[in-house]
């Protein structure tokens, strides 16, 4: 079973970091409608207060370039077997 979820992202962390911000972008756009709540949205924004989302970008592009550089100088996924 993990090798078939490993082959789902194409044995590359980077596209798994993709497909999981990309989630995380869908369900904050699902639950849009969930701000209409005073509650829902004081609860937020104590959560995550404006002043810290560069800081959220930040570290998202850290982890995007850790991802990254994992594989970085190894051989190319044609070299290691991999088809896409």
């Amino acid at each position: 079973m993990w090798d078939k979820t490993k082959a789902w992202f194409k044995h590359s962390v980077t596209i798994l970091w993709a497909r999981l911000v990309a989630l995380a972008g869908a369900l904050m756009a699902a639950g849009m409608n969930l701000l209409d709540d005073q509650g829902v949205r004081d609860a937020i924004q104590t959560a995550l207060q404006p002043q810290y989302i560069p800081y959220y970008v930040i570290a998202i592009g850290f982890v995007t370039e850790l991802a990254r550089r994992r594989t970085v100088g190894k051989a190319t996924d044609a070299d290691n077997g991999i088809v896409s």
